[in-house]
């Protein structure tokens, strides 16, 4: 017996929907394609581009899936048409083409920063861009603004795509040597997005795109933990000419004080070595002793650490200590550490892909993109 269902019999309507959805995948694919090798920089600027005809022999599609996939390029802004002539690269495509800059002081200096550039490579290579790192060994605090001054010229020079730039900090002079290097780019045109914080003073912003964590969220949610535990007296440790992203830390801190019904002043804010232990002991030894430290990054709260014990001050049961950014040492210490944990994968993604944007739409306004950051609860809190 014979079974009669709805498929029983080809459908003649759905193999043209199937040959038709094959056709769309089609015209996409070679589109992504092409869109990788343009900028890859394969492609010259002043050439004329593969015709159609030799597209089709390249890719073994049809004439009008070319067609379609070329249509998707000019939607993009990458290709234009000449009549007569054929097609070529757009203005913006010239300027799409080729490599990534990144200008990272502190890569190869702090866990975070070497661990974002790198993620930041992969997912642009994904994309079709090779990425240029310029000299690792980046130089001590004093020549910062040379070194970044250097690279951005470099990187000038060789027409770089688009450049993460992130901003010069620890020298005095910090912001007019961002500044420098922003002359340097914009000169050439060349598009940027500043990684982790601004180089204006916070709270100001510059015209550039910016992609980091909230610190200011970040320094409160830890801050209202250590409250929330019994804490009444937090200090904030710091270096002295720090970054605008540890600036956005102590606000939130101060903010969570502030709104918790404590105290807090401009001199809670230390500026010291965490290994000065005649400094230390002169603060614990105070009438308005802290009972609680929030570092900076946690390679200062690893040394605080070691200094706290070394004055016999045990961490948690006497004073409490957190972190910034859940380095590899955070969780090894003794005892363990609590931080803010980077969200180094997702920072690179957004911060690769607003550079893209940023180099096909040069007239966006400006962006802040702020991504929240977990905290990491251990036994040093």
């Amino acid at each position: 017996m014979q079974i009669s269902t709805p498929y029983a019999k080809t459908d003649d309507r759905f193999l043209v929907s199937y040959k038709h959805m094959e056709q769309i995948a089609k015209y996409l694919q070679i589109a992504k394609t092409l869109q990788r090798d343009i900028l890859a920089g394969k492609y010259e600027h002043e050439e004329r581009f593969p015709s159609e005809e030799a597209l089709a022999r390249r890719f073994g599609a049809s004439r009008p899936t070319i067609e379609r996939a070329l249509r998707e390029l000019k939607r993009e802004g990458l290709l234009k048409s000449r009549s007569g002539s054929g097609s070529y690269l757009t203005f913006a495509a010239r300027n799409a083409a080729g490599s990534i800059g990144v200008i990272a002081p502190d890569y190869h200096k702090i866990e975070f920063f070497t661990k974002l550039c790198d993620q930041i490579a992969d997912c642009a290579r994904k994309e079709g861009y090779s990425v240029l790192l310029g000299d690792v060994s980046a130089p001590d605090a004093a020549n910062r603004g040379k070194w970044a001054a250097a690279l951005a010229e470099t990187y000038a020079a060789r027409r770089t795509a688009g450049v993460l730039l992130e901003p010069v900090d620890l020298i005095p002079e910090s912001h007019e040597a961002t500044k420098k290097v922003l002359e340097v780019l914009g000169a050439k045109r060349i598009p940027v997005v500043l990684l982790d914080r601004d180089y204006l003073p916070f709270p100001k912003r510059s015209n550039y795109d910016l992609v980091a964590i909230d610190n200011v969220q970040a320094g409160y949610r830890i801050a209202a933990h250590m409250i929330d535990s019994g804490v009444r007296n937090i200090r904030f440790l710091t270096h002295p000419n720090y970054a605008n992203a540890i600036r956005g830390r102590i606000q939130g801190v101060a903010q969570a004080m502030v709104d918790a019904g404590l105290k807090w002043r401009k001199e809670y804010v230390i500026e010291a070595p965490p290994s000065d232990k005649a400094f230390f002991a002169r603060l614990m030894g105070g009438k308005n002793a802290p009972d609680a430290f929030i570092c900076r990054n946690d390679p200062t709260a690893a040394l605080l650490l070691q200094t706290l014990s070394a004055l016999k001050f045990k961490v948690p049961e006497d004073i409490r200590v957190a972190g910034f950014d859940d380095s590899g040492v955070a969780g090894l210490l003794n005892p363990p550490l609590t931080t803010i944990r980077q969200p180094v994968k997702t920072l690179a993604e957004t911060s690769v892909a607003s550079l893209l944007e940023r180099i096909r739409n040069p007239d966006l306004a400006p962006r802040a993109i702020l991504l929240d950051a977990q905290m990491v609860v251990r036994r040093s809190t």
